[in-house]
């Protein structure tokens, strides 16, 4: 159904009249200008020369109220020649978008516009793939369009766009969609930011963004400021606003899978609200410092300050204790203590006279701290320091980690910091993880104050805790056949400003009732969701992304796990057991773009694809080499690997692997579309799905060429399933579509008889 745009009449730069909205012309019913400006995409250059005029910024001020969201764009367009040159804007839109601004910022004549709907957008995408051989636009095949007049740039000078827009966003289940569209092949040199404005008079409990990562500013009950960190990654920018409901609002997202009956699911939990005082049990906070030895040259002064900061920080009536560490176990008191004015000055003495000598006795430092018997009703925490390995006492990791699980009776949360790249990284990880805590990696140079600060302000007033997730019928019944490999698989306690991600696969499209459950106080707290799985669609491809980031995540871990047994670890290269968990990481990478440690040779381009055994003896290589090492960069590198796929609260459109210092860098041979994953091989990209099957690689079933009749078949049925973008990619493209393999042919690069 065609939607209707409309312009507002708004005052030129120059305070001329805009010109009067018009009724949309036919997409071909004027040439195209020397360069056609998209903001979301690049610019394409008609005719011969080399182009000039490029996209230097894009800024996008998006302000929602009350389920009405404005959209404002500021397009910077440069013109690098010695002469001017003309430009002409085509902007896609949001489907049911209303224009209520359009400006040149220069010396441009008043503007005037074309406004298309859907069907005449999509022979608009169609026309530009044909006269310009350019398939970007592809992607954005389903959107309205907003086509410019042409402007002039002035020579080695700057013209300014502005487009302002706004919509009525759905209203889905207490929460609020916003999308604007964006390629996910938008160049690297186009830097968009974005600052996002969010009101709402009933009251807001989170906004989040599955497509991007977006840093929080400000937010209070009924608002929040969101801005993106840097310049904004590639593809379609989406937010979804969780009104109040409650102490945690919660929303849910489905994905059918096109190839099965099943498919995935993701639950999303915000507690935005500040817990009543009566909700929220006092803390008790056991600090365990590392003083070894090899502490010294200021890491322990950091720790001690970090220490006195965390005690300074505890409300009246919240507990505390003190355990230090290096060949032996010492501790401020015999158990924990209520913070009171007299102790504090004790504390203090004590700190003062901790120094850096001797062994580190991890195994011993745990015993002591999840021994001890909590105060009745507090809710216990540890922050657990090391910077090294353990050198007394029992050093087994295995041993430890068992260890540690067994005396943590009490249930006990442990927050553990790995000070430097010489820790024990799995080790870390498994203590925390396993007792509904997180791991925390202080590389060198870091401050350690600033990290152990960070996380217990986070851990202020915890909303619920004693998380739990089933899936039941409409009596109540469990449904454990219906939902697998659901992450995380031990739920965290949520925190106030917290956010939770729960993502799993459905088997079957049927009805269910998806149910969370923790405590508040003393008080059980229950939201239940219904879902008829029979209607979710193939869409929300951020949901099996994540999903595989999860999963891919568990199975890493699991292998880095067994590893700490030494007896086991030598079986992990050879073990058909652990090949086959190995395998299924493979799966899962080239499926869905998600690289790991063990998968990362993937994205070279010398690694051929097709042979899957071949590439399953690689990964067990490479796998067994990094699990026989447990400390230094390279573990370190690992466990923080599996740390960002587990907790990683966006899926964005690049894919990505690890650096020397564990920083994620984007990986340019793989690229996500739609949905589906691209390996670069040489001048061919190829369908992920098809990147382990060697027939499919090296003999497609058949071969189409841009620009024809074939071609336009091809796009017009996989605009219908919404993968039309897929065809954006740059040279040969081997597409998979309904079990057939397609080679689709730049026409210049055609063979004869092809």
């Amino acid at each position: 159904m065609k939607h209707t745009l409309k312009l507002a009449v708004l005052a030129a730069a120059v305070h001329t009249p805009l010109a009067a909205a018009q009724t949309p012309a036919p997409h071909h019913s004027r040439a195209w200008s020397a360069n056609v400006v998209v903001p979301q995409s690049r610019v394409l250059h008609v005719g011969a020369g080399d182009p000039r005029v490029t996209i230097t910024a894009v800024s996008a001020d998006i302000v929602v109220v009350d389920g009405i969201a404005r959209t404002a764009l500021l397009v910077d367009v440069d013109n690098r020649g010695t002469l001017p040159t003309e430009a002409e804007l085509l902007l896609p839109l949001p489907e049911g978008a209303t224009v209520t601004g359009f400006d040149f910022l220069g010396t441009a004549l008043a503007p005037s516009t074309e406004l298309m709907a859907k069907s005449d957008a999509v022979a608009t995408y169609e026309s530009i793939v044909a006269e310009l051989r350019d398939p970007a636009l592809l992607e954005f095949v389903g959107t309205g369009l907003l086509r410019s007049s042409v402007f002039p740039v002035p020579a080695g000078g700057t013209q300014r766009v502005r487009v302002q827009f706004e919509e009525v966003l759905a209203g889905v289940d207490g929460r609020w969609d916003y999308e604007l569209p964006r390629s996910e092949s938008l160049a690297v040199d186009v830097p968009w930011t974005v600052d996002v404005e969010i009101r709402s008079r009933a009251g807001l409990a989170d906004a989040w963004s599955p497509s991007h990562d977006l840093e929080v500013i400000r937010r209070d009950e009924h608002g929040m400021r969101l801005r993106s960190r840097g310049p904004l990654g590639a593809g379609a920018l989406r937010l979804s606003v969780l009104l109040s409901d409650g102490p945690v609002a919660t929303a849910l997202f489905t994905s059918a899978n096109p190839d099965g009956p099943g498919g995935w699911f993701l639950l999303l939990a915000g507690a935005g609200l500040a817990p009543d005082a009566a909700d929220v049990p006092p803390r008790e906070v056991t600090i365990v410092l590392d003083r070894s030895g090899s502490m010294g040259g200021g890491k322990l002064e950091q720790a001690l300050d970090a220490a006195r900061q965390v005690i300074e920080g505890l409300d009246d009536g919240e507990a505390f204790q003190i355990i230090d560490y290096a060949s032996d176990v010492g501790a401020f008191s015999h158990g924990p203590v209520v913070k009171t004015r007299a102790n504090i000055g004790s504390v203090r003495e004590y700190l003062d006279g901790l120094r850096a000598t001797g062994g580190t006795d991890i195994d011993g430092a745990l015993q002591r701290a999840l021994s001890t018997p909590p105060i009745d009703g507090f809710l216990p925490v540890v922050l657990f320091l090391t910077d090294g390995l353990p050198t007394e006492g029992e050093t087994r990791e295995h041993v430890i980690r068992e260890r540690a699980e067994a005396a943590n009776a009490h249930g006990r949360r442990i927050f553990t910091f790995g000070v430097g790249a010489d820790v024990n990284a799995p080790l870390l990880d498994a203590v925390a993880v396993r007792s509904r805590g997180r791991a925390t990696y202080v590389r060198p140079g870091e401050d350690v104050e600033v990290a152990i600060g960070g996380v217990f302000e986070d851990l202020s007033g915890p909303v619920l805790t004693d998380l739990a997730f089933e899936a039941t019928n409409e009596d109540g019944e469990p449904l454990a056949r219906l939902v697998r490999d659901v992450y995380p698989d031990l739920l965290p306690d949520l925190y106030r400003d917290d956010r939770l991600l729960l993502l799993g696969r459905y088997t079957t499209p049927e009805r269910a009732t998806l149910r969370l459950t923790g405590t508040r106080g003393d008080r059980t707290w229950t939201r239940s969701v219904a879902v008829d799985f029979a209607r979710a669609k193939v869409r929300n491809s951020f949901v099996p992304r994540l999903w595989a980031m999860r999963r891919i995540a568990a199975l890493e871990d699991s292998l880095r796990q067994k590893g700490a047994d030494p007896n086991a670890l030598a079986s992990l290269q050879h073990d058909p057991r652990f090949s086959e968990i190995v395998r299924e990481m493979l799966r899962l990478s080239t499926e869905f773009g998600v690289l790991t440690d063990t998968t990362a040779f993937l994205a070279l381009e010398g690694t051929a694809l097709g042979d899957e055994d071949a590439i399953v003896v690689a990964a067990n290589e490479v796998n067994f080499k990094n699990n026989v090492v447990r400390s230094g960069d390279v573990a370190l590198t690992c466990q923080e690997t599996i740390h960002s796929n587990r907790a990683q609260g966006w899926a964005g459109a690049e894919c990505t692997v690890a650096d020397e210092r564990g920083r994620r860098v984007a990986a340019d041979t793989i690229q996500t579309r739609q949905g589906r994953t691209y390996f670069r091989r040489g001048g061919r990209w190829i369908d992920g799905r098809l990147a382990l099957r060697s027939e499919a690689v090296d003999e497609p079933d058949r071969v189409v060429v841009t620009g024809s009749p074939e071609y336009v078949a091809l796009v017009a049925a996989l605009s219908a399933e919404g993968r039309a973008g897929q065809l954006a990619l740059e040279g040969e493209i081997l597409v998979e579509r309904q079990g057939e393999t397609i080679l689709v042919r730049p026409a210049d690069s055609a063979l004869d008889g092809e």
